[in-house]
């Protein structure tokens, strides 16, 4: 067996100095993955792979591409697991290279993790998030004070055949990644690297604010109306405790048409009010809550993610769910963020 490399920094050890070059260069059946309900830098990240390998690596994505980034080059070559579940079960068993991006951990590729841990391909994981699951990849490229798994891709990218080999739709990919996590760098984007990689990007001619105005402008009536509803009726504020949170029920969903991927950021309506410090989404699915959430300051919700909610994520931004009713699920967060009276 070959040795694992365990997660790696561009700092104390250099992208170059591992086999992941020749890997990508010589391997002929290469598939990239990413996680389930994949977001904007799920989607990047994945077909960042696609453009820079010529169009040669298959993509795949659990239950397939939000109709949100559809728009995206390559979009259109992502197989659904869920449409197509034997065949992407065996675009990676036959694989003889497997990248997976923007997931720690094998359940984050739901039904298709039995498929990728015993394929005998090569397995490489380049993520962001804290507490990678090393011992189900060969090598590791783990930069959890990245921005996004699209900075660390972009950085890989370019350690590994410099910034100028990286073409237009590769970056078109990667910038939108790099926005949708840092929700255009208002969060996230401590890192002085993400503006260098941002401007690389750019200078690329990849129409940015064209980018911008396709991930923010795209609300139906009805999106827009349920936004209105829930922050009228379901957003509770706690202003002593610094704590806000949002829930949404099953029948509030039924009523507009909702679907999960048109609340991708409703959570960040908890976060704009002046006096908030935790803000949390609890979102009701048939047979478990999910549950968001995202903090300033010092409060580490991946902690809380990963104790309470079998979940995880970053100490600023985090998620999990629970099988317990909304009601419950909604009393544990006040239990949790009241009582510390922030």
């Amino acid at each position: 067996m070959e040795r694992k490399l365990h997660p790696l920094t561009l700092i104390e050890q250099p992208i170059a100095d591992t086999p992941l070059r020749e890997w990508l260069e010589s391997s002929e059946k290469v598939v990239v993955i990413s996680h389930m309900n994949a977001d904007g830098d799920a989607v990047g990240s994945l077909l960042s792979w696609y453009h820079m390998l010529g169009g040669r690596p298959g993509v795949i994505l659990p239950n397939g591409c939000p109709p949100a980034f559809s728009w995206m080059p390559g979009a259109d070559r992502i197989v659904s697991g869920d449409a197509e579940r034997e065949r992407c079960e065996r675009m990676l068993t036959e694989a003889d290279l497997i990248v997976g991006v923007d997931f720690n951990a094998l359940s984050r590729i739901d039904f298709l993790a039995p498929a990728l841990r015993e394929s005998k391909a090569r397995k490489v994981l380049l993520d962001h998030h804290h507490n990678p699951e090393i011992e189900a990849f060969d090598l590791v490229v783990s930069l959890s004070h990245l921005s996004s798994a699209c900075e660390v891709v972009y950085w890989t990218m370019n350690h590994l055949w410099g910034d100028e080999a990286i073409p237009r739709d590769t970056a078109r990919c990667l910038y939108t990644g790099i926005c949708t996590d840092t929700g255009s760098f208002s969060y996230s984007s401590e890192q002085p690297s993400v503006y260098e990689a941002a401007a690389n990007l750019v200078a690329k001619d990849i129409n940015a604010a064209g980018i911008h105005n396709q991930i923010n402008d795209i609300y139906t009536e009805n999106r827009l109306r349920f936004y209105g509803y829930v922050l009228t009726n379901r957003l509770r504020v706690f202003p002593e405790s610094h704590f806000a949170y949002i829930y949404v029920t099953l029948d509030d969903q039924k009523q507009f048409g909702i679907t999960a991927a048109d609340m991708e950021g409703l959570v960040s309506y908890a976060m704009i009010l002046k006096e908030t410090h935790v803000g949390a989404l609890v979102r009701e699915e048939p047979t478990r809550n999910r549950i968001s959430l995202r903090s300033k300051y010092d409060v580490d919700v991946n902690e809380i993610a990963r104790t309470y909610f079998n979940g995880g994520g970053h100490i600023k931004a985090s998620g999990g769910q629970s099988t317990t009713s909304l009601q419950e699920t909604i009393e544990l967060l006040e239990k949790l963020f009241l009582k510390k009276g922030k």
